[in-house]
C-alpha cells in the first residue's frame, strides 16, 4: 500500500470515527435532556384534572417542645381527627379535629417509623423499617413491629432488633400493615433502599395473629404475578380484596381474600400510600415519581444507584374507585404517608418539603371545597 493510499484511508477513518463520537454524544445529550424534561413533568404543581379539594392552612399544631418529622403513618377515626406516627419524638400522637395533640407516646422505641394500623381491639401496630442505609448509630435496633394500647402501654414487639432478614421471627423491614377481614394482621415487608447488611431479596407479605403469632408469608421478590418489590402500603375494600402499593414496581396490585393475584394497575402512579373508603373510593398517593432514588437492579429503571424512578408520571394524590376508574387529582403535594376518612377528608403525610407547606409542617389536611 502506497503512502498516499494510507493517508486517504486514515483521513476516511478519522471522519468516520469523529462522526460516530459526535452522534453518540448527541444521542447521550438528547437522552439526558429527555430525562430532565420527564422529571420536570413529574414534579409540576398544576393539572387540568378535576380537583375538588383544598388545603387547610396551619393545621395541626405540635406540643411545646415537639419538632416536626416525616409524617409516615396515619389512621383517621372519622371524627376529623387521626392517629399520626411521625419520625420525631414522641412518635405516636393523637390529633383531634381541631388539630390539637391530646395523646403522645413511644419515645425512643423506633429508629425509622414505617407502617401503622389498628386491630379490632383498637390497639396500634407501629412499624420500624430500620435505617435506609448503613448507619452504625442504629446497630441493634429497628426492623420490628411494636404493639401499643391507645393509652401508650407497650404490649409486645415482633422481629429481632437490628436483624434484617425474612423469616417467621424476623423482618427485612416492615413498611405497612392492615387489619384483615378475619381479624389477623397483614404486614408489607421489604423497603427500598436498605442497608448493605440487610437481606437484599425476600420482599413479601406476612400474616400474623393479633397475639403476634406467625401464620404465613405470601409472595417473593420480583415483578410478576404474586411477586413484590418494596411493597409500601396496604388497604382492603368491602369485598375483602387487598390493594398493595407495590412501589418499586410502579403499580397497585390487587389480591383476592386468599392473597392470590388478581390484577395490577399502573395508572395510579408510583404508590406510597393507599386508602379505600366505605363507598369504594380509592385514594392513592405518589410521592416518588421523577425522583432520583436507589433501588434493586431488577427494578423497571435499573439500579442499584440513584435513577429517576417512574419519570414523567406526576406526583400527587389520585382519587378513583376500586373498579380502577380515576376521577380526581390533587397536584402540588407529595405525601408518602396518606390516609382518608369517610367524612371526605384526606390526610397527607410529607417526608420532605415540610418547611414550605402551608399546613405549617409535615401533615396536611385536605377537605372538599
Amino acid at each position: 500500500m502506497t503512502n498516499q493510499l494510507k493517508n486517504i484511508l486514515t483521513l476516511i477513518l478519522g471522519f468516520y470515527f469523529a462522526g460516530f463520537f459526535v452522534n453518540a454524544a448527541s444521542a447521550q445529550s438528547s437522552s439526558a435532556a429527555e430525562l430532565l424534561k420527564n422529571k420536570e413533568l413529574s414534579r409540576r404543581s398544576s393539572s387540568t384534572m378535576d380537583n375538588p379539594y383544598e388545603l387547610i392552612e396551619n393545621w395541626p399544631s405540635l406540643l411545646p417542645g415537639q419538632e416536626w418529622g416525616a409524617a409516615i403513618g396515619l389512621i383517621p377515626d372519622d371524627t376529623g381527627g387521626l392517629w399520626m406516627m411521625f419520625r420525631s419524638e414522641p412518635p405516636i400522637n393523637y390529633i383531634n379535629a381541631d388539630g390539637e395533640i391530646t395523646r403522645s407516646f413511644g419515645d425512643g422505641m423506633i429508629v425509622q417509623a414505617h407502617g401503622f394500623c389498628m386491630d379490632d381491639d383498637g390497639n396500634l401496630w407501629a412499624g420500624d423499617s430500620g435505617p435506609f442505609g448503613d448507619d452504625p448509630s442504629t446497630a441493634g435496633r429497628g426492623f420490628q413491629i411494636h404493639k401499643f394500647s391507645q393509652d401508650g402501654e407497650h404490649l409486645l414487639s415482633l422481629g429481632v432488633a437490628g436483624e434484617s432478614r425474612a423469616s417467621e421471627t424476623t423482618f427485612i423491614g416492615p413498611t405497612a400493615c392492615a387489619l384483615m377481614p378475619d381479624g389477623n394482621i397483614v404486614i408489607a415487608d421489604g423497603h427500598w433502599p436498605r442497608p448493605s447488611n440487610a437481606q437484599q431479596d425476600g420482599d413479601r407479605l406476612v400474616v400474623i395473629t393479633p397475639e403476634g403469632d406467625f401464620v404465613r408469608e405470601v409472595g417473593r421478590m420480583g415483578s410478576g404475578p404474586g411477586e413484590f418489590m418494596g411493597p409500601h402500603t396496604l388497604a382492603y375494600d368491602a369485598e375483602g380484596r387487598l390493594f398493595v402499593g407495590d412501589r418499586s414496581n410502579n403499580r397497585v396490585v390487587v389480591l383476592d381474600q386468599d392473597l392470590n393475584f388478581l390484577d395490577d394497575w399502573r395508572h395510579f402512579g408510583r404508590p406510597s400510600g393507599i386508602t379505600v373508603l366505605e363507598d369504594g373510593t380509592l385514594v392513592v398517593a405518589d410521592s416518588e415519581s421523577g425522583g432520583d432514588l436507589p433501588g434493586p437492579a431488577i427494578s423497571p429503571e435499573g439500579g442499584p444507584g440513584s435513577v429517576a424512578r417512574n419519570p414523567g408520571f406526576q406526583v400527587g394524590i389520585r382519587i378513583g374507585q376500586v373498579n380502577g376508574s380515576l376521577q380526581y387529582f390533587v397536584p402540588g403535594t407529595r405525601p408518602e404517608g396518606m390516609a382518608a376518612d369517610n367524612l371526605g377528608n384526606i390526610f397527607a403525610g410529607l417526608t420532605g418539603g415540610c418547611d414550605v407547606s402551608p399546613s405549617g409542617g409535615c401533615l396536611q389536611k385536605w377537605v372538599r371545597k
